[in-house]
């Protein structure tokens, strides 16, 4: 098969109490297993994002950045296309971790969980391509219930919001007759919508003995203990959860093919780039003849002088040079010279401004 292996829904340890692998162990493994893309989608966080990022640059993966979000209870996942698509999810992670932290009506227990509504979602839709989850998913919840009509409805309702960009998520984890019953019943009712389905691990580690740091992880978030979770069934039945050779998932998929192509096409759909989460940096109305960088430096060596003197000796002049040198290498010169603009201003009004941080040793700063 000619086109490249991809995998879109895994889970790093940003995925707290969830993930067993780091974004970097995640990728090398991919790497050396012949994935040509891999998507990343942590339960509500983006941490992961720029180490997933560079390690994927490193060992030449297309990365593809998305997130898992509960919304109306149940999980789905949404996958950045583009920079307005990036800025989107970040805004509904932002929103899904912080919406309900000062509502005081809700039990102690459940305030700072997760969680949003189908309208916050629809209104970022733009840029966004949508994965209808694993099985606990409404769309999936809705088929093992036998509501089929319902589900064809609500699989309509997302792709009229997100423009077609919607695909059934079909997870086979070989754990028993239900499971297996089910991803026919979703590729059926994909097929009948005209709607994509797509193939998906939704791996949580890349090895054995990250089954059992899961597992762990698992009985931790529960608060039992291991055979209290087995006991429970609180924990996934088997190790299928991992990330599959791409020899096993073809043999696996032999015959239906079109949802390991879905899961090509839609990364290639998806053009990340780190410049995506590099904050906007100001700039600063300068004097004629400066520009950022010779300003800031004006101001610094005038600083220097004030506070140790006429002259400076090497001992002063080397770490004033070397920042400076790093800070416009960097274009982080606005920055400081909104933060100098700040300053004054509140030296002129008797407002105390403290450094805090890395400001208490940066010789820029002090100047």
């Amino acid at each position: 098969c000619s086109m490249i292996t991809a995998e879109l829904r895994t889970h790093s340890a940003y995925s707290f109490g969830d993930g067993a692998v780091t974004p970097e162990a995640l990728v090398a493994r991919a790497a050396e297993l012949g994935y040509g893309a891999l998507g990343l989608t942590d339960t509500a966080d983006l941490g992961g994002v720029v180490r997933f990022v560079m390690a994927c640059r490193e060992h030449r993966v297309r990365p593809v950045i998305g997130a898992e979000l509960v919304v109306d209870g149940q999980p789905l996942a949404l996958l950045a296309q583009n920079k307005r698509g990036y800025a989107h999810l970040a805004g509904l992670v932002t929103r899904s971790r912080s919406g309900d932290l000062t509502d005081t009506t809700l039990p102690r227990a459940a305030r700072g969980r997760p969680r949003l509504t189908w309208d916050q979602v629809a209104t970022r839709a733009a840029g966004l391509q949508l994965l209808t989850g694993p099985s606990s998913g409404a769309v999936a919840t809705l088929v093992q219930q036998d509501r089929i009509l319902e589900a064809t409805r609500l699989l309509h309702q997302w792709r009229e919001v997100f423009s077609g960009r919607v695909a059934v998520e079909v997870q086979c984890h070989q754990t028993g007759s239900d499971e297996a019953a089910l991803a026919g019943a979703l590729i059926a009712l994909a097929e009948r919508a005209g709607v994509p389905w797509l193939v998906a691990q939704d791996c949580r580690y890349i090895d054995r003995g990250g089954r059992l740091v899961h597992d762990m992880l698992t009985a931790l978030r529960h608060g039992v203990t291991l055979d209290a979770m087995v006991a429970q069934g609180l924990g996934h039945p088997n190790g299928g959860w991992i990330l599959l050779d791409p020899r096993v998932l073809a043999e696996r998929w032999k015959g239906r093919e079109d949802g390991l192509a879905a899961n090509a096409a839609i990364a290639d759909s998806c053009d990340c780039n780190l410049a995506w989460v590099r904050p906007p940096l100001p700039t600063f109305a300068v004097p004629g003849g400066h520009d950022d960088n010779s300003f800031l430096r004006e101001r610094a060596m005038a600083g220097a002088h004030e506070r140790w003197g006429a002259t400076l000796t090497r001992q002063h002049q080397l770490p004033v040079n070397h920042e400076l040198t790093a800070i416009g290498r960097l274009g982080f010169a606005g920055f400081f010279l909104v933060m100098l603009d700040t300053i004054h201003y509140a030296q002129q009004r008797g407002i105390l401004c403290q450094g805090r941080g890395s400001a208490a040793n940066s010789a820029v700063a002090y100047c």
